[in-house]
């Protein structure tokens, strides 16, 4: 089991960032507010869930009971990516669907939506996403919705400050130049390749310091 409650097959949290310290420590710098408080709030971890085989991305919670599973669609090309989802919302609901990613905004998505764009970036080899654990999406699945829209810039902006405010700053960074590449994704619909979109982000960082 991951240290936030979710199970996948796409990618783990057993490890960290360098420089991150140990689970319990990320987990603590968030106090009452963050990762500890959503783990306190487990019903009695009675949830099951299923793993799905064949797909890019498959993970349930052992804590809401909710599940994710995707891969892409049959209607999916390099210009127009569109990634098939299925699984259980936080009320035990089942459903299916499909996400084009260059619609993605990050500003105004859904958890599963913004699931199938780190999936998605990861798949293509984008190194800025690799570099991160993904937890702040992954600790959505204990408490949020994933097919609520909430604003994943706040989001990720709160998540980084927890984090440099405990001094793990290094950990802070990693989380924003991921949710830069979500940003920027947006903004160019993924027309550029991402290693043009890492020497973009490294230009802006550069003038901004």
């Amino acid at each position: 089991m991951s240290v936030l409650g979710l199970r996948n097959v796409s990618y783990t949290m057993t490890g960290y960032p360098v420089g991150s310290g140990s689970g319990n420590s990320i987990r603590n710098a968030f106090g009452q507010n963050g990762v500890s408080e959503l783990l306190s709030s487990a019903p009695d971890g009675s949830y099951h869930g299923t793993l799905k085989m064949g797909y890019l991305h498959s993970e349930f919670s052992p804590v809401s009971g909710q599940e994710l599973h995707m891969k892409y669609d049959e209607s999916s090309t390099d210009d127009e990516p569109v990634m098939y989802v299925e699984g259980k919302d936080i009320h035990g609901k089942k459903f299916t669907g499909k996400i084009h990613l260059n619609d993605v905004d990050p500003e105004k998505a859904t958890p599963a939506e913004m699931t199938a764009l780190r999936v998605h970036l990861a798949h293509q080899g984008d190194k800025g996403v690799k570099a991160s654990s993904g937890i702040p999406l992954m600790a959505l699945g204990s408490h949020k919705d994933v097919n609520t829209t909430m604003d994943f810039k706040q989001y990720y902006k709160n998540w980084a400050s927890n984090l440099e405010n405990a001094g793990f700053k290094q950990n802070a960074r990693i989380y924003m130049s991921e949710l830069e590449r979500y940003l920027f994704y947006h903004r160019t619909k993924g027309t550029l390749s991402s290693d043009t979109a890492i020497l973009h982000l490294q230009q802006q960082n550069q003038k901004a310091n």
